[in-house]
């Protein structure tokens, strides 16, 4: 005879372990918008804490390519109430991703905000100047 909690228990126990191997590949939740000086992109951070944020770029030259790739990087913060431990886990603890940016930016420039879970960072677009032919 099929003992079902024990089958339960297990499926429990395997799919939180599936489910904090798929949390760790998920991409950021990232907008990348765009105004005729600016870049802006918008990630998606809950549960990160804004000293836990490492930001950095790798411009076109470095990575083979037009533009560049902001890549981000955070830590979750996840609280235990006394007299608990987790029975299931499922969100990751590192959050870690790449975002293109499809234009080159003056990245010595760029500003981040960080603000209820929402990271903004505006990268102001390299100025080009258009070559007169004579």
């Amino acid at each position: 005879m099929i003992d079902t909690n024990e089958v339960l228990r297990r499926l429990e126990e395997e799919g939180a372990e599936l489910m904090r191997v798929v949390g760790e590949r998920i991409p950021l939740f990232a907008d990348v918008l765009e105004s005729d000086d600016e870049v802006l992109v918008l990630v998606d951070l809950p549960g990160c804490e804004k000293h836990s944020l490492d930001l950095t770029y790798d411009d076109g030259a470095s990575v083979g390519a037009e533009g560049g790739v902001l890549r981000v990087e955070a830590r979750r913060e996840k609280p235990l109430k006394q007299g608990f431990t987790y029975v299931a886990e499922a969100r990751s603890d590192f959050v870690s991703g790449k975002v293109p940016i499809h234009v080159e930016v003056d990245y010595e420039e760029s500003e981040a905000t960080y603000e209820n879970g929402l990271l903004r960072v505006t990268l102001p677009k390299k100025e080009t100047s258009d070559i007169d032919v004579e």
